[in-house]
């Protein structure tokens, strides 16, 4: 509310009235004190009544940067007003840059709240950056009339607002920016839930809320994009008018109070005369979607066979009983009007002519996938660059391609001749796509040979020179928003995948901007893709520093996030421990923390060194961070999501099993479903992409660029010996900075035998700053030594919690905010006295449950047993994550294969 009066009071203080507030929800009430800056602007009055004053406030001196959402600001009041046909309800309006805001943007009534990164944005600022901030700004918008002035009934109705929310900032987008393909930019932004929903961890849109630790994890893909999704593919069978008509009756009608899903679906079903009950409930209630197979029966006939899509490929018969309503949107080579057919039942049969092709979900508005026969795929893959197909459907058909290849539906040889025929595609979306399918083979084949992953890159790098070479590095002036998006794209992608010339006018354009700050050697479209290459294909110390300056130097919001996400491409072992240091000092914000470490997880080391930080740190990010939303749940998926081998699934499952994991269960049980699948993708087509790259020509590539690969798999093997043998110590220094020292063998590269050892220090301060390495026996000026050995433990072979698993030192250590050195020091040793206690208590279980096995096998005999060894689970769901004893059936690498093969009963 606007403020009614200021007093000063006697003691120098200012009390400030603000204006009664209206009936409300009390989660919107919010309040800003401060420092700020601020512009402001009017709305026209004109569908409102009266003009409502708007305004951004921002830290001081950052007013210019606000002017772009001032003026979404006003338009968004007035679009919805109109929309909604109900005046903006308060007397002002005004959006808050907030400089360390972990939800990222919250819809206060009246006082809307974000990031400084998702409202403010430089005149010259990127184009994907003016589309982020577009979408969040009418998103938070929207929500002062859908959910604030109508406010869900219970947070089970959060998915309703939210998935409204985001439906109408596209819908907004659209009409203020015709030329941005908005649609086809949705349909790239659906495929995270696509992927998410196709696992069995997946929860429905509609889902209960028993407990507070639950309400935030729902704060998720599926609440905000499935449920946009879903309300889109309804507005396509409605109509959009029909849709934003009944929209607007539910608003009139609830107003000032509280509604629920199925008041809403009553009264579309009232405007529109159609059962939308029975049509939504199946697609809210029910976890998943469909995928439907196309079989060709003759060349005038296809039967559609719609069945549960699972990522990992192994739906059970007693799984694949749903039958959802499915909008077909059916369109042929003679016939571009879709045919709107609803198929609610399992299989159908439909008239086709089959010597031509023809598309299902025209326009990409249902939620589901589609399975082509092999020579319909390759007659759709002939319309690219046609006007046959948009964007959008183009996107469509690529991501069921490459869903389809990692779930097995089909190989993935399959996907990558698909990819021949975007050779001539103009589209930025599409090829915002391409690289994105591309990253996701990519990272689930990392740890394979150097051959192989110079194949796949071979496979990049052409696809995306050929723009590099169309399009120049130039921005002509007035040049279309898409091109400029697909110039930086196609560098990016390019130069990753080692290209040359590209790499040298990287770096070339990177010291220019370094030495000189010249904005035109170096827009900011472009800043992203060069500080990634450049750290990507150099040892760049040098380079590094050139950035951590440049992100210590910029006051600009954006800026910041674009030099610190960079970092993790740091290629070398050194730079990935300073990124972490770094991270988690004083220089960096909490929200922006994530960003710091998400891109750690492109390289082999990055993943491990950022999976050992998590589980070394864990006590202390829990204590820190297990009140910022949704923080711990994305460090959890950042440090283990990328896994495909059943080692590092036996890890996760080894390290979780004694905590708490009720506030990122729902994570982790996806994480956990989202590594068998990698594991079963890549066990499975691992043989076919070779051949695929063999017949193609890739495989005749010389080694990468640097040798960087074989250097991180040697620093790995070097991180695990280091490990395994457990020799981990520490050094604390007399000005209050940590230090560790690890004794790891090196060995020969022509022989197993080790032949000497070295010590590395890691010294680590407020900036991040690592030490060098010196030789085994040396001293440090700084600290003395003690190393602490491993507990000398004997494991059974076979056991998950192995001595690799639990013996992990993180080379980096946390900035303890306001602890002293001898504190630190404390913290240290009672962790490891604490993991070797933990040790021992796992070694003693372990040998009582295989007595108790022997006793159970002796009086009951083999087959009893082994039966018991699976029937205790039955009676929890796989998705909860319990202090459970361990089983009684003792776990041998034969177990863990029989565990992956139960589909994610994840069994603590």
């Amino acid at each position: 509310m606007s403020v009614q009066s200021t007093t000063l009071l006697e003691n120098g203080m200012q009390e400030v009235t603000f204006l009664k507030t209206p009936i409300m929800a009390t989660y919107l009430m919010a309040w800003m004190i401060g420092d700020f800056d601020y512009i402001e602007a009017y709305t026209s009055g004109e569908f409102n009544g009266e003009r409502i004053l708007c305004r951004v406030y921002t830290p001081v001196g950052l007013a210019d940067q606000g002017h772009y959402s001032l003026d979404l600001a006003v338009k968004s009041v007035e679009y919805f007003s109109r929309l909604f046909n109900i005046p903006y309800p308060l007397p002002k309006l005004d959006l808050v840059a907030v400089p360390d805001f972990a939800p990222g943007a919250m819809e206060n009534w009246g006082l809307i709240t974000f990031r400084t990164y998702a409202l403010l944005i430089e005149e010259y600022g990127s184009q994907d950056r003016r589309h982020e901030i577009a979408a969040t700004v009418i998103h938070e918008i929207s929500h002062q009339w859908f959910g604030n002035l109508v406010t869900m009934e219970w947070w089970s109705d959060l998915w309703l607002f939210e998935g409204f929310a985001t439906h109408l900032a596209y819908i907004v987008v659209d009409e203020l920016f015709p030329g941005w393909d908005i649609w086809s930019e949705f349909v790239k932004r659906i495929q995270e839930v696509l992927k998410h929903d196709s696992l069995r961890t997946s929860h429905p849109v509609e889902v209960g809320v028993a407990n507070p630790s639950e309400i935030t994890q729902i704060f998720d893909e599926v609440s905000y994009m499935k449920g946009a999704s879903v309300l889109r593919m309804l507005s396509a069978w409605l109509g959009q008018d029909q849709l934003l008509l009944g929209l607007r009756k539910f608003i009139h009608k609830y107003m000032w109070s509280n509604a629920n899903t199925e008041d809403l679906w009553v009264t579309l079903a009232e405007e529109s005369k159609m059962d939308v009950p029975g049509f939504m409930r199946k697609w809210t209630r029910q976890t998943g979607y469909p995928v439907l197979s196309i079989t060709e029966l003759d060349e005038s006939t296809i039967l559609v066979r719609q069945n549960l899509f699972l990522s990992t490929g192994d739906v059970r018969e007693e799984e694949d009983s749903i039958v959802w309503p499915v909008p077909l949107g059916l369109v042929t080579a003679s016939d571009s009007t879709p045919r709107n057919i609803m198929m609610d039942t399992k299989e159908l049969v439909l008239k086709v002519d089959t010597t031509q092709w023809y598309k299902f979900n025209m326009g990409q508005t249902g939620f589901y996938r589609v399975s082509y026969p092999p020579k319909t795929l390759a007659l759709l893959g002939q319309t690219f660059g046609t006007e046959q197909l948009n964007a959008a459907n183009r996107v469509g058909l690529l991501t069921d391609a490459a869903a389809l290849v990692a779930s097995g539906n089909a190989p993935t040889s399959s996907f990558l001749t698909l990819l021949k025929y975007f050779e001539d595609e103009e589209n930025y979306m599409v090829w915002a796509e391409v690289s994105l399918r591309l990253q996701e083979l990519l990272s689930v084949w990392l740890e394979q040979p150097t051959s192989i992953m110079n194949g796949l890159k071979e496979v990049q790098r052409r696809l995306f020179t050929k723009i590099v070479k169309r399009l120049g590095w130039e921005f002509p002036e007035g040049e279309d928003p898409s091109t400029v998006n697909l110039r930086a794209v196609a560098i990016r992608f390019a130069g990753r995948a080692g290209d040359p010339e590209i790499v040298a006018e990287a770096r070339r354009r990177f010291t220019a901007f370094m030495k000189h700050r010249d904005v035109s050697a170096l827009p900011p479209d472009l800043r992203f893709p060069v500080f990634e290459i450049v750290l990507r294909t150099t040892q760049g110390v040098d380079e590094y520093e050139d950035i951590v300056n440049y992100y210590r130097e910029t006051y600009i919001p954006g800026e910041k996030v674009v030099s610190l996400s960079v970092l993790g491409y740091g290629s070398s072992l050194e730079l990935v421990r300073r990124t972490l240091a770094f991270a988690m000092s004083r220089e960096v914000r909490t929200q922006d923390i994530l960003s710091a470490i998400a891109t750690l997880r492109s390289s082999v080391v990055g993943r491990a060194e950022l999976w050992n930080f998590m589980r070394h740190h864990w006590d202390v990010l829990y204590e820190r961070h297990c009140d910022d939303i949704g923080f711990l749940d994305y460090f959890v998926l950042l440090s283990i999501e990328s896994f495909s081998t059943l080692e590092r699934y036996r890890e996760v499952q080894a390290f979780f099993a004694n905590k708490d994991t009720s506030s990122y269960d729902r994570i982790l049980a996806t994480c956990l479903e989202g590594i068998r699948m990698n594991i079963l993708w890549l066990e499975r087509d691992c043989k076919d992409v070779e051949q695929w790259l063999k017949l193609n020509g890739y495989l005749t590539i010389g080694a990468g660029a640097d040798g960087h690969e074989r250097q991180h798999l040697s620093m790995m093997s070097s991180i695990q010996a280091g490990a395994v043998n457990g020799m981990y110590g520490h050094e604390l220094s007399s000005h209050g900075l940590s230090t560790f020292s690890t004794t790891t063998p090196t060995t020969n590269t022509t022989s197993s035998s080790p032949t000497s050892n070295t010590t590395t220090s890691t010294l680590v301060n407020g900036a991040g700053s690592v030490s060098t390495t010196t030789p085994a026996g040396s001293t440090s000026g700084a600290s003395s030594g003690a190393s602490t050995p491993s507990s000398g433990i004997k494991y059974p072979h076979g056991s998950i919690y192995s001595q690799h698993a639990t013996h992990v030192r993180s080379e980096v250590y946390l900035d303890g905010v306001g602890a002293a050195s001898e504190e630190q020091a404390q913290q240290l040793l009672q962790l490891q006295h604490d993991q070797q206690q933990h040790e021992l208590r796992l070694q003693l279980e372990y040998q009582r449950q295989l007595q108790l096995q022997q006793q159970h096998l002796q009086q009951f005999g083999h087959s009893h047993s082994h039966c018991h060894g699976h029937g205790h689970s039955h009676g929890h769901s796989h998705r909860q994550f319990n202090n459970r004893p361990p089983e009684q059936r003792p776990r041998t690498l034969e177990r863990e294969m029989e565990l992956l093969s139960m589909s994610g009963d994840y069994e603590f």
